[in-house]
């Protein structure tokens, strides 16, 4: 068994990324994963698996066949159309997209996040936010991405309910790794993703309320 990963705290991944190049909005929120950042060399996993940990794992957590333990409220992975992926393939997703890197490849990938009303229930982000991102990123641009849901309530903290989508910035296509997606490289991305989230949480939200 090798020694477990460092825990990354949540302070140590907002170093990890460029946030709302365009200022920060109350509801929704773009960050963009480089592969340089403040003088540091940033990866995928890295990134996923801080989001998976917003609060460290206890030691007895980390398994002996390397998996990551993952302590945030739920997640979901949503591939691209054609994409196989085999069952506990956190880790295969970001560890085989990090070694696909190029040297000249400027975006690694974009974070989403998504903030609802303390009276939203978790499973409920996850279905909103899982069917956005399967809708929007999967089928309309092929792209494989991880939402997680974050609770800081459950951290005794009065910060709201919210989702982080992970999006990985390649397309990608059942023969691997392909192009950036120019969408996320665009310079009105951030508007564009926010206007976008915006009609679909305005269509979809609605129903969980009807019950």
């Amino acid at each position: 068994m090798g020694a477990p990963l460092p825990w990354i705290s949540p302070a140590a991944v907002d170093t990890m990324l460029y946030d709302d190049p365009l200022g920060s909005m109350p509801d929704f929120g773009l960050a963009l994963l480089r592969p340089k950042a403040k003088g540091k060399r940033n990866v995928t996993a890295d990134l996923a698996r801080a989001k998976l940990q917003p609060s460290r794992p206890a030691d007895a957590a980390w398994r002996p066949d390397g998996l990551w333990p993952i302590t945030c409220t739920t997640s979901r992975v949503v591939p691209a159309p054609g994409v196989a992926l085999e069952p506990d393939a956190l880790e295969q997703i970001f560890h085989s997209y990090d070694a696909k890197i190029k040297p000249h490849q400027k975006l690694l990938a974009v974070v989403l996040t998504m903030r609802f009303a303390h009276d939203w229930q978790a499973a409920d982000i996850l279905s909103l936010v899982g069917a956005y991102a399967l809708q929007h990123l999967a089928l309309e641009r092929r792209l494989t991405s991880m939402t997680v849901v974050h609770s800081p309530g459950d951290e005794l903290s009065a910060r709201r309910p919210h989702a982080h989508c992970i999006v990985l910035a390649r397309v990608h296509r059942a023969s691997g790794w392909a192009e950036l997606h120019r969408d996320l490289t665009a310079k009105d991305a951030q508007a564009r993703f926010q206007q976008e989230w915006q009609a679909f949480h305005d269509t979809w939200a609605p129903r969980f309320r009807e019950r």
